[in-house]
């Protein structure tokens, strides 16, 4: 259980630091109520389209923060706020390829966080995050 509050702290640290503070799933998860976030996360990225809210889905599911971890379907999550061109939810696939030792994949990805400058939503993302996707796809062979 701590490990999970940790998590969700540190989801709710990142929003925070990134403007996301007033969103009602940050509020839930502030509250302890992971499973009711994740609910507003899905409908914010499946009705609203909002990329950033897939991600979220996709760090509570791959963690396990709202119960048993389904890597496959926050794999799918992910890859929705890739879609919409979500920097984070690029990145992650990133790192899961990466730690898969799929390496096309995993260097695909990060490419395509090095040329997603365009997207950086001011508050949300930081030009760190292009700059590492273009790092990590250059070291990969």
């Amino acid at each position: 259980m701590k490990k999970i509050l940790l998590s969700a702290l540190a989801v709710f640290a990142f929003a925070s630091e990134h403007g996301k503070i007033n969103d009602p799933g940050l509020q839930l998860i502030n509250q302890g109520n992971i499973k009711g976030a994740l609910e507003v996360f899905k409908k914010e990225c499946n009705q609203d389209k909002n990329g950033w809210a897939c991600g979220n889905v996709g760090i509570i599911l791959y963690k396990g923060m709202a119960g048993k971890k389904d890597e496959a379907l926050a794999k799918k999550y992910y890859n929705k706020g890739c879609e919409m061109h979500d920097i984070g939810s690029c990145k992650n696939l990133g790192d899961i390829a990466y730690v898969e030792q799929n390496l096309v994949t995993a260097k695909g990805y990060f490419q395509k966080v090095c040329n997603m400058k365009k997207y950086i939503k001011k508050g949300i993302d930081s030009i760190r995050d292009v700059e590492e996707g273009c790092k990590r796809a250059k070291e990969i062979k």
